[in-house]
């Protein structure tokens, strides 16, 4: 699993991981987006954003305001076409916001509507591509998670962020 894990995140192009920062800095608020597990990776990474500083958003909670053209929307599918990401992404383009789509599927629906794509493809242990010793779609998940821990980490050094004051801003309701 780790190997697997390895080959995924040393396969992502910073290039990207850069592009997709600048896009978390220029944004107003950021709303995640995603379904089952890639769902709960991409909810990990709203709360992350919040314990930054960001003004971020579960898009599926009903606490979250309208999407305006200054926010960004990051979806989490691996397919790329599950119906219910596809059709918020679709509400959010509408709303005239910019959309990050984090895939393993590059040619998906959901990458068709996005601003940016950020492909996270499947390997084995062997970095043979789409493939994997673990049941469909957990590779992928896992992998999400720990990308957008990644981002998190490269926003936190980048904007200067301490640690006291990330958990300052951490649930004291548990």
């Amino acid at each position: 699993m780790l190997r697997e894990l390895d080959a995924v995140l040393a396969s992502v192009d910073e290039a990207l991981v850069e592009r997709f920062a600048e896009e978390i800095h220029r944004a107003a608020r950021i709303y995640t987006l995603g379904a089952g597990r890639s769902g709960l990776s991409v909810e990990g990474f709203a709360m992350r954003l919040m314990h930054l500083g960001y003004q971020a958003h579960c898009a599926d909670e009903v606490t979250a305001p309208a999407v305006r053209p200054e926010d960004l929307v990051v979806t989490c599918s691996g397919s790329g076409s599950t119906p219910t990401v596809v059709q918020l992404t679709e509400s959010a383009r509408q709303a005239g916001a910019r959309i990050v789509a984090v895939t393993s599927h590059p040619e998906s629906e959901a990458a068709r509507l996005a601003d940016l794509v950020v492909p996270l493809r499947e390997y084995s242990a062997d970095h043979e591509e789409d493939r994997s010793a673990q049941f469909v779609g957990t590779l992928f998940e896992q992998g999400a998670y720990l990308f957008f821990d990644c981002v998190v980490l490269s926003l936190q050094h980048t904007d200067q962020v301490d640690e006291q004051a990330m958990f300052g801003r951490h649930t004291n309701l548990e």
